[in-house]
């Protein structure tokens, strides 16, 4: 257990905890600028099956970083909390914010699917 514990270095995050913090608002704007790309070629084609792929990925690429968030919490020793001032303290507060971050951006992806659902493309 003592090998798979989180090493957190003074300055240095881990990629994790990056990806964490920043896979639901990239996941979010994929979505939009993806989805906004091609309504046109859905409505010219007949498939409209795209957008709601876009929208599948997309919502998966977010709850990636939620999931790499769970993943560092576990290897996070016990003893961090989240106002401390050591560097495995500040993580904590990172993955913490960033699975919160990362559900949120997973809930505004489909949110922003309900109307795709429901209308048409070519409206």
């Amino acid at each position: 257990m003592a090998e798979a514990e989180l090493k957190v270095e003074q300055g240095r995050t881990p990629p994790l905890i990056w990806w964490c913090m920043f896979a639901g608002p990239i996941a979010w704007a994929a979505d939009l600028g993806f989805s906004y790309v091609l309504t046109q070629h859905s409505c010219s084609t007949g498939h409209h099956y795209v957008l709601h792929v876009i929208t599948l990925v997309c919502f998966l690429l977010a709850l990636s970083g939620a999931f790499a968030g769970l993943h560092e919490n576990f290897r996070t020793p016990d003893d961090a909390v989240e106002e401390g001032r050591r560097p495995r303290d500040r993580a904590y507060f990172q993955i913490l914010f960033g699975m919160i971050f990362s559900f949120a951006f997973a809930v505004a992806v489909i949110a922003a699917a309900v109307p795709r659902w429901i209308l048409s493309p070519c409206d």
